[in-house]
């Protein structure tokens, strides 16, 4: 396996449906500099989790599943968490594993199995009460329940991992597609108060690291413009909470590993990304997004897709300090096909890979 280094320079999606694979993923270069991992050696099978509601339930691995766990209540709402125990004697890293869109804590089932197996506490939350139609998205969707749950399921799963054997302070949060860019919003923001309705007696602290897969960071899939069609000051808000190395808080994770898959997820057509009137300047007002991006070469084929957001996002990151990397896997928009490759990033980023 190969694992791209972003290059420094001079110088957030909500997927629809996460599709299934059954290729051994080999990552993809796109830049000169290249160093050579080991073999990974904390690969478990892709074993899908039944979804039958049970108070807990044991795996032929030995991995524990306590499922429905209530750790919110809003807006006459029961938000659940699943929780997937480690086989034998902690303390456990702890994994928040954020799902993708629709299919909510089932698409997350695959890694929180995988990693749980490899010795991680897994709590996988539901972070919004049911997916709303893309025409229905609104900054009200994304303020008042995406990210108040996703803080909240973070706080849970902090407060919480002791019972089930963890240790907080080796916290990561893992995210692919939709769960991504929430997961992108929680890692790279000051925490806010807590909803009243948050089981969670206190605030999280800052995960360790964070794992995050094939995703939009600057909300520049078309969907989005009639989301914020009312409100394009608040959509530049929320890209800068992001992207924005200055909105970002003092106590960081210290490890972000990014990957996006080689097909090139949601892909977004410009013509000249400099037209002030164009959706990309929307995105990017003082064209900061676009310059880092034409220092990468990634605005010479005329189309976003979720490789540049994550390229952009790994590179600002790496730019700050921080330890950032950023892979593309062959294939497409899942993470079925990835599992060994992702659970060696969760070890890694949580200091035991």
């Amino acid at each position: 396996m190969r694992r791209l280094a972003v290059l420094l320079i001079a110088v957030v999606t909500l997927a629809t449906s996460c599709s299934s694979g059954a290729t051994d993923a080999t990552t993809t270069m796109v830049t000169t500099t290249t160093t050579t991992m080991p073999s990974t050696t904390t690969a478990a099978p892709t074993t899908t989790v039944e979804t039958t509601t049970t108070a807990a339930s044991s795996s032929d691995s030995g991995v524990t599943i306590t499922k429905d766990v209530v750790y919110l209540e809003m807006s006459d709402h029961e938000y659940l968490v699943d929780v997937y125990i480690p086989a034998g004697d902690g303390p456990w890293p702890v994994v928040v594993a954020l799902h993708g869109a629709t299919v909510l804590r089932s698409h997350a089932a695959p890694i929180a199995k995988a990693a749980a197996e490899a010795g991680m506490l897994v709590f996988a939350p539901n972070y919004v009460s049911a997916w709303r139609p893309l025409s229905e998205f609104d900054v009200e969707f994304v303020r008042t329940e995406m990210s108040p749950a996703s803080q909240c399921s973070l706080a849970y799963a902090q407060q919480e991992a002791a019972a089930y054997g963890g240790d907080s302070n080796r916290t990561v949060v893992y995210g692919m597609s939709a769960g991504a860019s929430v997961g992108a919003a929680l890692l790279l923001q000051p925490p806010t108060d807590l909803v009243s309705e948050c089981l969670a007696q206190t605030l999280p602290v800052a995960p360790v690291g964070g794992v995050l897969g094939d995703a939009e960071y600057f909300y520049h899939p078309g969907w989005w413009d009639g989301a914020f069609a009312e409100d394009i000051d608040e959509m530049q808000t929320l890209v800068a909470e992001t992207v924005d190395p200055a909105t970002w808080p003092t106590d960081m994770p210290k490890r972000f590993r990014f990957w996006a898959a080689a097909d090139g997820t949601a892909p977004r057509p410009f013509d000249d990304p400099w037209d002030q009137d164009d959706w990309f300047a929307q995105r990017d007002p003082d064209s900061t997004i676009r310059e880092d991006l034409d220092e990468l070469g990634e605005l010479d084929d005329g189309v976003i897709t979720y490789i540049d957001s994550g390229l952009l996002l790994a590179t600002r990151l790496q730019q700050a300090g921080i330890d950032a990397t950023f892979d593309i896997f062959p294939g497409g928009h899942t993470h079925n096909d990835k599992v060994p490759e992702l659970i060696a990033y969760l070890l890694e980023a949580a200091g035991t890979g």
